[in-house]
């Protein structure tokens, strides 16, 4: 016990010693330092920490060198992106696609359908944030169906990828609500959708829906899971029709084993910015793209933070 007790101190201070190193850049901008957890040296793409739980060393919450880490090593206040951060997080890009494999590993590359066979009826995010994730929805879906044309919402089509027991559409009640999910219970549940399609986007993720079909494809707090993001994001552009929004909103809530390496010791604008560039490179025809913070109060709340970036498709 005692060998055990010194090597997990040792990883501690081997940890607590070590320098952030830069991120990768998006948009010929460095991504900010990790506001949840110090960032920690990466080696061929995997930070320290993970290198180490790959290797069997468990870096945990009920773990003395995690405890270590916490106690001597307590991060500064997440920051929050600004308005100005906001409004430019997708002026510039690189030519080449900033992301390589590295980045959608995982800790636990088990099964997806295994990992949640379980279904998990429960909210992911705080009351406040589930409020301002329906009105947003609800506000987003109303100003489409006057963009479009449309009389009213209920004129509108819409696909809710990684779906769940709850769509968070606050009133609105699209013509159409499709649900693709992984598991099957959490779908039968959401009494808002009227088609259900149980499919791992991880294993696959090709949309068995033709092109052109929705006016409103939304992804919510689910985006950080995706191991191929941007081909889901292509595919989201494929059948929304023209003029349509791919709206994808997330928080920094998660289950860490499953996120990708990507998002995990990230700032809120790293998210931002992250999603975006799965936009821009998915080579879609897109019109527009742009953040929204739902919560911009949240640092005085204290509750979870909540962001959207909408992609919006040419006509």
């Amino acid at each position: 016990m005692a060998s055990v007790r010194a090597a997990a101190m040792a990883i501690s201070m081997m940890l607590l010693q070590h320098k952030p190193a830069e991120g990768s850049n998006l948009g010929r901008r460095t991504l900010r330092r990790c506001a949840q957890q110090p960032r920690l040296q990466k080696k061929n793409g995997i930070d320290l920490r993970r290198r180490l739980f790959l290797q069997g060393v468990t870096i945990g919450p009920s773990s003395i060198a995690f405890q270590q880490l916490q106690s001597k090593a307590k991060p500064p206040p997440p920051p929050h992106p600004s308005s100005a951060e906001l409004a430019g997080a997708f002026n510039e890009w690189e030519d080449t696609v900033p992301f390589d494999n590295e980045d959608f590993r995982r800790l636990d590359e088990s099964n997806d359908k295994l990992f949640y066979d379980q279904p998990k009826l429960v909210e992911h995010i705080d009351k406040a944030g589930v409020l301002a994730l329906s009105r947003f929805h609800e506000t987003q879906l109303s100003r489409l169906s006057f963009d479009l044309g449309r009389s009213s919402v209920e004129e509108l089509d819409v696909l809710d990828l990684c779906s769940s027991w709850v769509s968070h559409l606050g009133a609105a009640r699209p013509r159409q609500v499709v649900g693709l999910g992984i598991n099957s219970e959490e779908l039968n549940a959401n009494p808002v959708l009227t088609r259900r399609i149980e499919a791992d986007l991880n294993a696959n993720p090709k949309l068995d829906v033709p092109d052109s079909s929705f006016d409103a494809v939304l992804c919510q707090l689910s985006i950080d899971y995706l191991v191929k993001p941007i081909d889901v994001t292509s595919e989201a552009f494929r059948v929304l029709r023209p003029g349509g929004i791919f709206v994808v909103t997330f928080s920094n809530r998660l289950f860490f084993e499953k996120a990708v390496a990507v998002w995990t010791g990230k700032s809120d604008l790293d998210h931002i910015e992250t999603v975006g560039a799965f936009m821009h490179y998915s080579n879609a025809p897109i019109k527009s793209i742009h953040a929204f913070d739902l919560i911009p109060n949240v640092i005085k709340t204290g509750g979870d933070p909540l962001y959207a970036v909408i992609g919006t498709k040419g006509r």
